[in-house]
């Protein structure tokens, strides 16, 4: 599968990854509540993100014919 992702989204996608698996901790801990989204959620969410935005390459954008990647 070709690249779909373009960089600053890829890099966006990774720093919201991390974002979202820190919050997942933080429920997991205790020491944040997140209604209705369980930390499990949130976690799997994070990885998705995350791997996303680290091979540049999204499932949805290729099903949906969106293709965000400039030529390379």
């Amino acid at each position: 599968m070709k690249r779909n992702v373009g960089r600053i989204d890829g890099r966006i996608r990774i720093v919201v990854g991390v974002a979202v698996a820190v919050l997942a901790f933080l429920v997991a801990t205790g020491e944040a509540s997140v209604p209705v989204v369980s930390a499990v959620g949130l976690a799997v969410a994070g990885v998705v993100l995350i791997v996303e935005g680290a091979t540049r390459r999204c499932l949805l954008y290729r099903i949906l014919g969106i293709d965000r990647c400039p030529m390379e």
